[in-house]
């Protein structure tokens, strides 16, 4: 393996803003101890992140607010539906053009005072089963108008008690009622071990999330499969003879409130709806309990205008009850807001009376009240009747009486498909169109062809704020010197980095951990001051000194954080690859010149190697790269069931349109090495197996007669970084 030697032919940097020097003092202290932010002017640096992406959400929101204000019209609002509704269907991910037979069968049955409980099977995807509970009535004439009933984040779904009582009091009410489990609930849980006896991946949310995450980098949603489910559960009820087709109704409560809003917004043979402690407006929850479950929000929604008041315009002027309850997490006062608007939308329509909204004191849940109005309501519009049901006392059923399946899972009874098996089979050969790389101008086609899906699908865009570089002080650490900068990324996004050694070559160091971890003592970055580097370890968005932490505006985790991100249009890899760009600005405008206009070397380890990739490909500046235990590839997390801890690496729709092995062949002959890679589940895999990823990027390499500049490889536990790298 040849050495990696740095081209020479990278264009001069261009000067970007002047630079604000604060007090320099080689003051006494650790490398523990300094922080590049001035906690006089940020002391907050945890919210940098939350409070731009917040700044972004609010500015969208107001946009919003301010188009739906201005329609006076049924005319004007049609076509807003339109524009939205073609929205969400491309934010879902599309829905199913195809209805297989559903392959019903029923397992057994309840007989009980007024009704019956059937206990049903079918497939709303070929051998993709739906475990549900289908309720009849056993007094009075059918067929009977029938409410379908999404249920919300429980383990045992449809059976759970809570769930049962709904059922059992609309049945009461005349309807025939069917309640299913979702996707990794009840009966369905994806990743069941039958080992454990539970889940692979935990609970209900964490099961939704990992197909979630998955599901995203191939352009879709959790929900796709959520509202399909939906959709053929009428199809269901549509083949009962006991059903009155032309009168169907949709209830649920929290994620089957959720649920409830999807399917009465786009299948259209829904004629009343009731969602119950789901319905609020972004604008308060972002100060709350933020994005949720995987299905709950969407890539571009904010950019796009859709906030829950949209779900109900899309369903406008179908019979809407909003129910709420005083001490839920979805907030009372958002929910105000979407009534208030939708009320005055519905009058637009000439149906203001369709559209009401009922709340009590309680929380998260349904008190008998709140079921009551939702019985009174269906009642009402489906019926044709007035007035309240005694539904007596509810006598509700053991769980395990109500499993459709001998096990209690489909799949120790029944196998077939889940959402995992499904997206695995699609997405696992979902890879890039490769032209052969012939010579060095393909090569430049490739660059600049990724140039352009890496901006369309990470959103990067040069930033236009100033750097406002401010420098800090300095310490003398481990033989070398370190000083603290900052500089501003995008408007009031600061990057905090440590400028360390004063060598004639320049390096740019990213450490998930954070740039403290990076300048341990003996460690990367004192390796590097000795090969005669200067070497500027950056905190990205997120990480290390702002480092994100809940608080008060913001009191959810990473993820929920990252899903703002998406929401908004700005994947947190896009701002990255910004965080990272405007570094090389930065060294720039500190009169860091590479020596004989070499460029800068970007070294990455973790997951921010895959921001690394990307913003060589996308500035030449960085004149070569060094990664260590980053991601494969994205076609790996598509054919995997499980990874752990990349969604702050996820790019909606990113499957076959690019992959990290094409950002590496796109490099040539700048010299890329390729240390450690890992899978999904951060597990160090084999070089054969990272060798036939990127044969690609090797391919790539050799048509530049550059073979020996890509390197893919191992690095021993204590193994220096010059030796592991052969770096010079």
């Amino acid at each position: 393996m040849s050495s990696l030697r740095m081209p020479e032919s990278y264009r001069k940097w261009r000067v970007m803003a002047p630079i604000t020097v604060g007090l320099l003092a080689a003051a006494a202290g650790t490398a523990e101890d300094l922080r590049a932010l001035d906690p006089a002017r940020y002391p907050q640096p945890e919210r940098m992140l939350s409070s731009y992406l917040h700044e972004i959400a609010a500015l969208q929101l107001n946009t919003r607010r301010a188009d739906v204000d201005s329609i006076t019209s049924k005319a004007a609002y049609d076509n807003r539906k339109a524009r939205l509704r073609a929205a969400a269907t491309r934010m879902v991910g599309g829905l199913a053009d195809e209805r297989n037979p559903l392959n019903a069968r029923v397992t057994g049955s309840l007989d009980r005072d007024g009704y019956r409980v059937e206990k049903v099977i079918y497939e709303s995807r070929p051998r993709f089963y739906v475990t549900a509970n289908l309720y009849i009535p056993t007094t009075g004439p059918a067929p009977y108008p029938a409410v379908l009933q999404p249920v919300g984040h429980s383990t045992s779904a449809k059976n759970r008690a809570f769930y049962q009582r709904i059922a059992i009091a609309l049945v009461k009410t005349g309807f025939v009622v069917l309640t299913y489990d979702p996707i990794g609930q009840g009966e369905r849980r994806v990743f069941w071990d039958e080992d454990l006896g539970d889940s692979k991946v935990g609970g209900t949310t964490s099961e939704h999330s990992m197909v979630g995450w998955q599901s995203l980098l191939g352009g879709e949603s959790a929900a796709r499969f959520r509202i399909w489910d939906g959709m053929r559960s009428i199809d269901y009820l549509l083949s009962r003879p006991e059903v009155d087709g032309s009168k169907i109704g949709v209830t649920g409560c929290s994620g089957g409130g959720t649920l409830t809003t999807y399917i009465a917004a786009l299948d259209d043979r829904v004629k009343a709806a009731a969602p119950a402690c789901y319905i609020s407006d972004w604008e308060d929850q972002l100060q709350g309990t933020g994005p949720q479950d995987a299905e709950q929000q969407f890539p571009d929604q904010l950019l796009e205008g859709l906030n829950h008041a949209d779900w109900i315009g899309l369903a406008a002027p179908m019979p809407y009850l909003i129910v709420s309850t005083d001490q839920d997490f979805f907030p009372l006062e958002g929910a105000r807001k979407t009534y208030t608007e939708m009320k005055r939308i519905y009058t637009l329509y000439d149906a203001a009376a369709k559209i009401e909204w009922f709340h009590e004191p309680g929380g998260h849940g349904v008190p008998d009240a709140s079921r009551n109005a939702i019985c009174n309501w269906m009642k009402q519009w489906l019926r044709g009747e007035a007035g309240s049901v005694d539904h007596g006392e509810i006598h509700t059923e053991h769980e395990e009486d109500l499993n459709a399946t001998p096990t209690g899972q489909i799949a120790t009874s029944l196998g077939g498909e889940t959402a995992s098996t499904w997206n695995i089979k699609r997405f696992r050969d979902r890879v890039p169109e490769r032209k052969a790389l012939r010579n060095p101008n393909s090569i430049i086609e490739l660059r600049q062809k990724l140039r352009a899906e890496i901006e369309r699908l990470t959103r990067y865009r040069p930033a236009s704020a100033p750097l406002d570089i401010q420098r800090g002080r300095t310490i003398e650490h481990d033989g070398y010197r370190i000083e603290a900068v900052t500089y501003q990324s995008d408007n009031g996004l600061m990057i905090p980095a440590f400028l360390c050694g004063s060598g004639s070559k320049l390096a740019i160091y990213l450490d998930p951990r954070g740039k403290t971890n990076a300048i341990r003592p003996g460690g990367d970055i004192s390796e590097l001051v000795k090969l005669g580097f200067t070497v500027f370890a950056i905190d990205v968005s997120g990480i290390g000194e702002v480092e994100f932490r809940r608080h008060d505006a913001a009191p959810w985790g990473f993820p929920q954080l990252v899903s703002l991100g998406l929401m908004v249009g700005r994947p947190l890899v896009g701002i990255r690859i910004n965080d990272v760009i405007r570094g090389l600005d930065a060294l720039d405008a500190l009169g860091k010149d590479p020596v004989g206009g070499s460029g800068v070397m970007g070294f990455a380890q973790g997951k921010l190697g895959t921001v690394l990739l990307h913003a060589a490909v996308m500035d030449d500046r960085l004149s070569g790269v060094a990664v260590e235990q980053s991601l494969l590839s994205y076609r790996l997390v598509g054919a995997n069931p499980i990874h752990r801890d990349l969604e702050d690496t996820m790019i909606p729709d990113v499957l076959g349109h690019y992959d990290l092995p094409d950002l590496a062949a796109a490099l040539a002959p700048r010299p890329v090495s390729i240390l450690n890679s890992v899978s999904p589940t951060g597990r160090v895999l084999l070089r054969k197996d990272v060798s036939a990823e990127y044969r690609y990027a090797s391919e790539a390499y050799a048509t530049t007669g550059a073979a020996g500049q890509f390197r893919i490889g191992l690095r021993r536990e204590g193994e220096a970084l010059a030796q592991a790298h052969s770096l010079r």
